[in-house]
């Protein structure tokens, strides 16, 4: 198994980075660089071949760099920030948006026999506009850990984009060790979104990640989403991100 000085996050849109969710949503490793009174800090430094998310790309399929730092405290609560940089396909607008930041809070509690339950709240903040309006909003989750290796979630995103739409998402991540430092993760979700992207549909993801050393993290996996062309030429309201299907994507993260 690998040691407790590396932390994975597998993004599914793979969210997702997730602890989810994630994922959504990429895998990244984590080293701990701070103990103080049982609290615990953790960062990563992430290249990645496309910021992918529940399905469609924030930076229009492009590579981007990503930035996160993780905060545990003695207790049951956690938050951290993360940050992207991002491009939408609304490259003719101007004030347009080119960072995410994406600060989060949560609490999670053991219920025995392995199990954890987890509620978490995040906000998605652009320095700009996306398709020339304000798209700052936040989103609110629900998850079941079992162990190290298998996760449930819900989340709702009330208003998403500010575009009058309430969008829902679940999903279920699995990993699981190959070898000391090999593991093959996998994801599904449902993004439950007709308001705002004029379709329902499902999302996965699965693939491998290689630790050579502890903090260095290589990751390689395929994605899909079951959506069709048509979708391609919808417009609903006045948000179109770029769908990516049968994608392989390619992660680089250094933990510090």
């Amino acid at each position: 198994m690998f040691t407790g000085t590396r932390l994975i996050a597998t993004q599914m849109e793979s969210e997702n980075m997730v602890r989810h969710g994630l994922l959504s949503y990429v895998a990244g490793v984590g080293t701990l660089i701070a103990s103080a009174a049982g609290a615990e800090w953790h960062g990563q430094l992430i290249l990645a071949s496309d910021y992918l998310y529940r399905g469609y790309s924030k930076s229009r399929g492009n590579p981007v760099v990503q930035a996160r730092i993780d905060y545990q405290a003695p207790g049951p609560w956690f938050g951290g920030l993360g940050l992207s940089k991002v491009g939408f396909d609304d490259g003719w607008y101007r004030d347009r948006a080119e960072i995410e930041l994406k600060p989060y809070l949560g609490w999670r509690q053991a219920l025995g026999s392995g199990w954890q339950a987890e509620l978490s709240a995040a906000g998605y903040v652009y320095d700009g506009k996306l398709f020339g309006k304000r798209a700052d909003y936040a989103e609110i989750f629900g998850a079941l850990h079992y162990r190290d290796w298998l996760s449930f979630s819900a989340s709702v995103a009330p208003d998403a984009y500010r575009r009058g739409a309430d969008v829902l998402n679940y999903a279920v991540n699995y990993r699981r060790d190959l070898l000391d430092n090999l593991q093959f993760s996998a994801g599904l979700g449902y993004h439950q979104a007709e308001q705002l992207l004029a379709a329902d549909y499902f999302y996965w993801n699965a693939g491998i990640s290689w630790f050579p050393v502890s903090y260095l993290a290589l990751d390689l996996r395929y994605a899909d989403v079951n959506l069709d062309d048509e979708w391609r030429f919808h417009r609903s309201q006045g948000f179109y991100p770029r769908l990516q299907d049968n994608k392989f994507l390619f992660s680089l993260s250094i933990g510090f």
